[in-house]
């Protein structure tokens, strides 16, 4: 169980990265969208509150660096997921945030996810 969970999240952290990296406009106009209408994060949220709490309750290893980095990651996930469902109008305080902002955020985020990810599966599968 610990191998799939190692792998699914270093494989979502590079696909997600990607995403961020390569559609940062239609992240960015999800990022518009959400703020005017908060309850299109509901699916997200309860995504990743679900999978937060699963990950983090079954891979609740605090003994060294990467599995640390795997739980705290989880247990981000779900405070995140439940924030958005019990404080659905959050997002209000970034209107004002301009829209280059918001693609220099995902562009960033995306380079960031990817490394960790490649770092995750490097980790523990190593590069052949």
């Amino acid at each position: 169980m610990t191998n799939l969970i190692e792998f699914t999240l270093a494989l979502f952290l590079i696909v997600l990265g990607a995403s961020y990296l390569f559609q940062h406009e239609h992240w960015t106009q999800f990022m518009r969208e959400a703020i005017e209408r908060p309850w299109r994060l509901f699916p997200t949220a309860l995504v990743m509150l679900a999978s937060g709490i699963f990950i983090g309750s079954t891979y609740n290893d605090w003994s060294s660096t990467w599995p640390v980095f795997i739980t705290v990651i989880a247990w981000l996930m779900a405070l995140e997921g439940a924030i958005m469902l019990l404080f659905p109008g959050f997002l209000k305080r970034m209107e004002k945030v301009s829209d280059n902002f918001f693609a220099l955020y995902f562009r960033a985020g995306g380079i960031l996810l990817i490394i960790l990810g490649a770092s995750l599966y490097g980790q523990f599968f190593g590069f052949r």
